[in-house]
């Protein structure tokens, strides 16, 4: 049995009937029986089947006369694996993928599911490249989800706000192999060593709406690289940058990250204050907290405190003389007023950055599942604005799309406290497509995710 294989499909099993994040799913591989090489065409395989999940059940469909949302599970994965691998990847020859998507389903299902997948996939292989979609004239929604493979309800509430040109550019950015980009580390010990004349980014030109944000041709090879390794350079997104921007944290304040994890932001702010001030960062997470002193250690930034702690009741609230820092800076009286500056990177939805996390197009189940988060967004907002001293800054920022979680929390926010402002983006940023009130990238019309982001300050 081919063991890379095996293990894509118990990961999609896993993701899909357990509910199992991919992402922790797929950390599990490190350090397990498979060779770098296998572990990549496991995550080339589960991000390929649950990327294209709809489309790949549709070409299933046309070939069977059984309805594939009723067979067992075993045969919908194994089926998923062998389509995907017959029409989206190039150097697989028919015959191994035909064989390995019918071995599976006899060894995790019987005997009889693998003759249904074998007949399914050699029809597939004779006319799959014949497949009728459903109408894009006369049902735009069935078409798009299906073709694009994303939820009927999410097609919709899209097509509704952005209309169908840009719902489309969005949905077919969604599904693009994601690019990978990093910034450099101008501080601590890494900052102090010349860069790397074979650094990843040697010859590269920096881009985006910030500067010194990189695109990786060879993520594999930069990853193992001196530079990477040393610190030099740490992983964000062209646009994930535009929150921490627009917070502007300067020398010497006092700073709050609600909800830090991964700690891209944090290593983003700790170099913008090159060291100087104080700077919190707090999740809920023992364990990604925990990745975060890791990334901060080989980014060499100290002087950072780790909290674990519910954002929505904060173990702290005001800063303290005796953390550690390393420049003494007299705020006065304003110190145990709060943080200076605050910023709120909210658990969403996550629907900016589908085409990394392919399997949040699937958890939900409609439009109710987005709402069932803003009362936790809006608990966070509420209690990290009261941990802001007065004139402060709040940033709130989320990677969705959705207004429920974005600009129309705001405004319940807003009704809710007295005294608090929102500052337009604008003001901070030229004007483009992606800043006017707020901040709101968008894949498809922008290069890279979709991330949004509001700036308050507090009366």
């Amino acid at each position: 049995m081919d063991l890379a294989r095996e293990t894509a499909l118990r990961i999609l099993a896993d993701v899909e009937e357990r509910q199992v994040q991919l992402e922790q799913r797929l950390e599990r591989l490190e350090g397990g029986p498979l060779d770098e090489r296998d572990r990549r065409l496991v995550r080339q395989l589960v991000y390929g089947c649950l990327t294209w999940r709809s489309r790949l059940d549709w070409i299933a469909q046309s070939f069977s006369k059984r309805p594939i949302n009723q067979v067992d599970p075993v045969a919908r994965h194994a089926l998923r694996l062998g389509v995907y691998q017959l029409l989206w990847l190039d150097r697989v020859p028919d015959r191994a993928a035909v064989h390995s998507s019918v071995e599976l389903a006899k060894k995790f299902g019987h005997r009889g599911l693998g003759a249904f997948v074998n007949a399914v996939l050699r029809r597939v292989v004779d006319s799959g490249d014949r497949v009728v979609y459903p109408n894009s004239d006369t049902d735009p929604v069935d078409y798009l989800s299906t073709f694009y493979s994303h939820p009927a309800w999410m097609v919709r509430r899209w097509l509704a706000r952005w209309g169908p040109e840009r719902t489309e550019a969005l949905l077919k950015a969604n599904n693009d192999q994601p690019a990978v980009y990093v910034r450099r580390n101008t501080l601590g010990d890494a900052g102090s060593v010349a860069p790397d004349p074979q650094s990843p980014i040697a010859d590269t030109e920096a881009m985006g709406p910030l500067a010194d944000c990189y695109e990786l041709s060879d993520p594999v090879g930069a990853f193992k690289s001196v530079a990477f390794r040393a610190g030099q350079l740490f992983v964000q997104d062209v646009n994930a940058g535009l929150a921490v921007a627009l917070l502007q944290p300067q020398p010497g304040d006092a700073v709050l990250d609600v909800c830090c994890a991964p700690g891209g932001k944090t290593a983003q702010m700790a170099i913008r204050m090159n060291g100087l001030g104080r700077l919190v960062a707090s999740d809920r997470s023992a364990t990604r907290l925990k990745r975060v002193s890791e990334n901060m250690t080989r980014l060499g930034l100290s002087g950072i405190t780790k909290l674990v702690e519910d954002a929505r009741l904060p173990s702290v609230t005001v800063p303290h003389s005796n953390w550690q820092t390393r420049h003494s800076t007299d705020h006065g009286d304003s110190l145990s007023g709060g943080f200076d500056r605050v910023l709120v990177d909210a658990p969403c939805s996550s629907t900016g950055v589908l085409r990394r996390r392919p399997d949040a197009r699937w958890r939900r189940t409609g439009p109710e599942a987005i709402f069932e988060q803003t009362a936790a967004q809006l608990d966070i907002l509420h209690s990290a604005y009261a941990r802001t001293r007065s004139g402060g800054i709040v940033v709130y920022s989320t990677c969705t799309l959705e207004p429920e979680e974005n600009e129309e929390l705001l405004e319940r926010f807003l009704e809710a406290t007295s005294g608090a402002q929102v500052e337009p983006a604008d003001q901070h940023f030229p004007a483009a497509d992606w800043c006017a009130r707020f901040i709101q990238t968008l894949p498809g019309r922008e290069v890279g995710d979709g991330c949004f982001a509001a700036r308050i300050r507090k009366g």
